[in-house]
């Protein structure tokens, strides 16, 4: 299969909410609003994988934020303001969103995209030190990838994720410092 890491436009937005609503359950889906502002406000930070046939087989979306160590959980918020986190000059990248068509899940196009598209970021911004996301605890192949990325568990945000009965779960904080 022929596929090319590139940037998204703004034409790449059906194909990436298609994958957004393919990926990821009702209650964690963020709207096409969001998206939107996010290639708008970031757009070195959204790559996607082209088959070259119209059909995306994969994104990773990102914004660039000022470093903050302590990683506040308030930063976090599903459908924040890209715009107002967003920086230019930003020394931190958040991998705010990806996902990979569920039928090319386990072929390995996951790990490439992620590993390219971050490697991508910090070879076109020399000012960037570190990469933050957060991730579903029970997402054990998302984890595995990060933790082969070199990417440590540093924090919590709690009551993120919708959970059994009702209940809600913590979303982990994970970070790699430089490329």
């Amino acid at each position: 299969m022929n596929l090319q890491l590139r940037l998204a436009t703004p034409a790449d937005l059906p194909e990436i909410m298609r994958l957004e609503r393919a990926g990821f359950a009702a209650d964690i889906q963020e709207t096409d609003i969001t998206f939107a502002e996010r290639l708008a406000a970031a757009p070195d930070g959204c790559w996607v994988l082209d088959n070259e046939e119209g059909r995306l087989l994969g994104y990773l979306c990102a914004e660039f934020w000022a470093f903050d160590p302590a990683a506040p959980a308030a930063k976090f918020a599903r459908d924040h303001s890209a715009g107002a986190l967003h920086r230019l000059d930003g020394e931190e990248v958040y991998i705010s969103s990806m996902v990979v068509d569920p039928a090319t899940r386990g072929t390995g196009w996951g790990r490439r995209l992620f590993r390219d598209a971050v490697a991508a970021m910090f070879a076109r911004h020399n000012r960037l030190r570190s990469a933050i996301l957060i991730v579903h605890p029970q997402w054990d192949a998302a984890r595995r990838i990060y933790h082969a990325e070199g990417f440590a568990e540093i924090g919590s945000v709690p009551d993120y994720f919708a959970a059994a009965h009702g209940t809600r779960m913590e979303a982990i904080i994970m970070r790699r410092a430089g490329v």
